[in-house]
């Protein structure tokens, strides 16, 4: 694919449009309705087509490089002419609005700004003692008879230039407010969304709280219960103390596995994952089962003892199959597990055509405060029609 050049990166149809359907009237304006000519050289017909295609074509780049844009489209405001394009005031509008609306920063913008005040108040000037031939007595070296040929513009003249000042003025301070309450508002939202990405963590760990007093609680309160029957049937008759040893054994199995689910942060169906590739494997079975196509692609050697990244992968896996069961139920899934001596790289990936997943916004942030919490890193991209979960998790230490 070729890149676009510094010219044309970040060109707006809207704005190309616009420029073309300007520059085409102006052009039919200074050759066939009201030609334009400049004081200065008489006989100037073609100064009309170059006058046109100076104030118009900078519309085109007025988003992208709006203090280039304004310098350029008044850089000719200083000649005095015989008439006016009629589209010169709406190009000068949209060209200062621009400078104060997408301008980097105020010193360029004032800069320019100014530069286009001082182009304009010249020209009134220039119109203003066009009859004096302005031109000859700034070339003629007599500066006491040019200086005296020179007169204070005109009640008129000066109307004409305090006009033209907050025809620049006015747009560009409308710019710059607009795009002081757009930074506000970016800054805003975003302090929103950090917000929101705290409370979901929160809100998860919250739910494994929960989940240890209802679960581990009621495994551990049956374990004191038959622990108190197992001694007092070493005490009395210990050949009947089997049965409640047993039930203790199994009892620390059980409490044991949902421990290990709840570390996992388990879904919201409750599912209990094994926190290796055998819990991986009834992950992707379930989901198969329930209709959600998917595929899993393992390389490298997987750590012999690594149970919290198990746990993760898990946990990453499960959200993204939910996610492509809620927002793209018949999508296949590919699921990618890369192994390395380094670390381990997660990538789900599936057909999305519509948006990229909402919902609540828990499942991302569950997700990556996951792989944070390994030293890892997270993300999540929707382009081209795809979805895509990235995560990777660095080796423990040992392994």
């Amino acid at each position: 694919m070729r890149k676009r050049g510094w010219l044309t990166r970040g060109l707006r149809q809207s704005d190309v449009v616009l420029t073309c359907t300007f520059l085409a009237a102006s052009i039919v304006q200074v050759l066939w309705i009201q030609p334009i000519q400049t004081f200065w050289l008489p006989g100037s017909t073609w100064f009309g087509p170059v006058l046109a295609f100076v104030s118009v074509l900078p519309l085109a780049w007025r988003r992208v490089h709006p203090a280039t844009a304004a310098v350029v489209g008044s850089s000719l405001w200083w000649i005095p002419t015989d008439a006016f394009l009629f589209l010169g005031y709406v190009c000068s509008v949209l060209l200062t609005f621009s400078l104060g609306r997408w301008g980097s920063t105020l010193g360029r913008g004032g800069l320019a700004c100014a530069s286009a005040i001082v182009s304009g108040t010249f020209g009134f000037v220039a119109y203003d003692h066009a009859e004096h031939r302005l031109v000859d007595l700034m070339l003629d070296f007599d500066l006491q008879q040019g200086a005296a040929e020179l007169s204070v513009p005109g009640t008129e003249t000066l109307l004409g230039i305090l006009g033209f000042w907050l025809i620049v003025l006015c747009p560009y301070l409308v710019g710059r407010l607009m795009a002081n309450q757009h930074r506000k508002a970016q800054q805003h939202l975003a302090v929103e969304r950090e917000t929101a990405r705290h409370d979901a963590i929160k809100e998860e760990r919250a739910r494994i709280v929960r989940e240890l007093h209802d679960v581990v609680g009621h495994e551990v309160t049956l374990l004191s219960i038959q622990s108190e029957a197992a001694a007092q049937a070493l005490s009395l008759a210990p050949e009947r103390a089997v049965g409640p040893i047993e039930a203790i054994r199994e009892t620390a199995h059980r409490a044991s596995r949902e421990l290990r689910a709840i570390l996992d942060l388990l879904g919201d169906g409750g599912l209990a994952v094994t926190p290796d590739s055998r819990g991986l494997v009834e992950l992707t079975e379930r989901a198969a089962r329930l209709g959600i196509a998917n595929r899993v692609l393992m390389t490298g050697e997987p750590w012999s003892d690594a149970p919290r990244h198990w746990l993760a992968v898990n946990r990453i896996v499960q959200e993204c199959l939910t996610n492509a069961g809620k927002h793209a139920p018949s999508e296949k899934v590919e699921v990618n597990l890369l192994w390395s001596l380094e670390g381990l790289l997660i990538r789900v990936t599936n057909t999305a055509p519509g948006k990229a997943p909402s919902g609540s916004g828990h499942g991302l942030p569950g997700m990556a405060e996951r792989a944070r919490s390994l030293g890892g890193t997270f993300d999540a991209v929707h382009e081209d029609g795809r979805f895509e979960v990235t995560a990777w998790l660095p080796a423990p230490e040992g392994t």
